[in-house]
C-alpha cells in the first residue's frame, strides 16, 4: 500500500516538475516572461524604495537567456513589448533603450557567468568578472534621484549599472546631464512639469 502511495505521488509529481521547465524558444520567452516584467500596469504597483531593480535585474536575465537561444535582443524587446501592451509610446521607446544599454554594460563587465545568470534570475545583483572593477557587484543607480522626483523611482528607463564602488561614493548631485535627462524626458510626456522644476532647482 505504501509503495503504491509512493508512486502515485511520483507520477504526479513529475508533470509539475515539467511545468516548470523555463521556455526554450526567444519569442515564448518574450511573450510569457518578459512581458509580464514589462507591463508598466504591473510595474506600477511595485513598493518599496527601488521597487524596479529587481525586476530590471529579471529581466536582463531573461533577455540574455533568449539571447543565448538564438534570440535578437532588440526583437525580443519589441515582442514583448507589444504583449505587454504598450509598444510605441515614449515610455516603451526609453524602457528599451535603458535595458539595451543596462544589459550591454552587464556583458561588458563579464556578468553573464553561470553564477551570475543565477543571481539576475532571482533579481539579485552580478559580480563584475571583467576589466579594473572584478570582484565588485553591480548596483543599479536612479539617473534622476529618487529623493528629488520619486515619480521615477520605478521607471525602467530611469537606472543605469555602474559599479557598487562608484554607487556608494555618488551622491544626488545634479549637473548638466541630469538635467537634460530631465528636459527630454519632460518633452516626452515621461516626467511631470514638478519633477522638471525640482530637477533645475535642485542642479548645480
Amino acid at each position: 500500500m505504501l509503495r503504491l502511495l509512493f508512486f502515485l505521488l511520483l507520477a504526479t509529481a513529475l508533470p509539475i516538475h515539467a511545468a516548470r521547465k523555463p521556455p526554450e524558444t526567444p519569442d515564448v520567452i518574450a511573450k510569457q516572461i518578459l512581458a509580464p516584467l514589462l507591463d508598466p500596469l504591473k510595474v506600477a504597483t511595485l513598493k518599496g524604495n527601488r521597487p524596479a531593480n529587481q525586476r530590471l535585474y529579471k529581466i536582463i536575465h531573461w533577455l540574455e537567456f533568449a539571447r543565448q537561444r538564438g534570440g535578437d535582443v532588440s526583437f525580443i524587446i519589441d515582442i514583448a513589448q507589444v504583449a505587454a501592451g504598450y509598444s510605441g509610446t515614449p515610455a516603451a521607446i526609453s524602457d528599451k533603450q535603458a535595458i539595451l544599454w543596462n544589459r550591454l554594460k552587464l556583458e561588458e563587465f563579464g556578468c553573464f557567468t553561470v553564477a551570475g545568470m543565477d543571481e539576475l534570475k532571482h533579481g539579485g545583483s552580478p559580480t563584475i568578472t571583467r576589466g579594473p572593477d572584478a570582484g565588485e557587484s553591480i548596483a543599479l543607480d536612479h539617473i534622476l534621484p529618487r529623493s528629488v522626483v520619486p515619480e521615477l523611482a520605478a521607471k525602467f528607463y530611469n537606472l543605469e549599472a555602474i559599479t557598487a564602488k562608484k554607487n556608494r561614493t555618488k551622491s544626488a548631485k545634479i549637473t548638466a546631464r541630469e538635467v537634460e535627462f530631465a528636459r527630454r524626458w519632460h518633452r516626452q510626456g515621461l516626467l511631470s512639469a514638478e519633477g522638471l522644476a525640482a530637477i533645475v532647482a535642485s542642479s548645480t
